[in-house]
């Protein structure tokens, strides 16, 4: 999204607009388009509003009934965490008596909703301008919650209680920036890895990651929880401090509509599951399981073993 489409949106015939405008792939686009024209709707506020009405419709994945009034960008679309995996993320933080988190790099503002729900005070920093006027516009029925613009490697951390860091992942390419192009080298995440590191060492902190990201690269002193959301595998959170469980070096998460069933470990490897012989079923376990290497906690207390090493 540009600056200008923004402002578009924002106005009060982008509003309206919004309001009225339901993306459906069924829908003859064109003939959508050319009858809003028709009805005198300025071209650009028409094109940025179908924008955002694919990527409200791609949103409700994510967000659920929320997506419909809520604005995206592309990038911050694609990093937001999942309302229900934010919720998680926040639910730590109370759980752990916290009252104010500093989310660095807040995106569109998913985890900073999610805790402001629960009553948190939160200060939302982000880089790019744009995005940070889409957290300001999703979050406005919060007054809990201030959004600003900044560079967060340049922030006194030390003001603050708690931190919360998603680091940017992707960036937007292109003329359009239509083109979301992934960093996997954490010195190219922004906050780059070792920034982040820095600073959940120095209070409760939370880092959300890709979940494959190198196990080699994850500390010694985090907990380590790999989160699948009905079989699709969405991150590696690293916890600090006291939003660290106990004797917890790893964990596997799987959420479901049934609720939540979760491996953990207080080593930060297992040994492999015993191979065997095929028997009489397979079961294919969950890629988080996969991911943490905890298959063998999951399989030794079910009798199960491997037929592949």
């Amino acid at each position: 999204m540009e600056r200008e489409d923004f402002i578009r949106l924002a106005s009060p015939g982008g509003q309206l607009l919004l309001d009225e405008l339901v993306y459906s792939s069924d829908k003859d686009v064109l003939k959508m388009v050319a009858g809003l024209r028709k009805a005198g709707h300025d071209p650009m506020t028409v094109a940025a509003a179908l924008t955002q009405a694919k990527l409200r419709k791609r949103a409700i994945a994510k967000f659920g009934d929320f997506a419909s009034s809520m604005l995206f960008t592309e990038a911050g679309l694609e990093q937001a965490s999942r309302l229900k995996v934010a919720a998680l993320h926040a639910g730590r933080f109370r759980a752990a008596g916290i009252k104010e988190v500093a989310d660095l790099g807040c995106g569109i503002g998913a985890e900073s909703m999610a805790l402001a729900a629960l009553d948190i005070k939160v200060r939302a920093f982000e880089i790019d301008e744009v995005t940070a006027a889409v957290a300001t516009y999703n979050l406005a029925a919060f007054e809990n919650v201030k959004v600003e613009l900044a560079d967060v490697e340049k922030l006194d951390l030390s003001q603050f209680e708690a931190l919360f860091l998603d680091p940017a992942r992707r960036e937007l390419n292109g003329p359009k920036k239509a083109e979301a192009q992934r960093h996997f080298d954490p010195a190219n995440y922004s906050p780059n890895f070792d920034f982040c590191l820095a600073a959940a060492r120095s209070k409760p902190t939370g880092i959300k990651l890709g979940p494959g990201h190198d196990k080699r690269q994850i500390p010694n002193d985090a907990e380590a929880q790999w989160v699948s959301v009905e079989g699709d595998l969405v991150e590696l959170g690293l916890w600090f401090g006291s939003l660290k469980r106990e004797n917890l070096a790893r964990s596997a998460l799987l959420v479901t509509a049934d609720g939540q069933h979760e491996i953990t470990s207080s080593e930060s490897e297992s040994p492999n599951a015993p191979l065997g012989e095929l028997g009489k079923y397979v079961y294919e376990p969950d890629n988080s399981l996969i991911r943490s290497r905890l298959i063998s906690d999951f399989a030794a207390p079910l009798g199960l073993q491997i037929i592949s090493p």
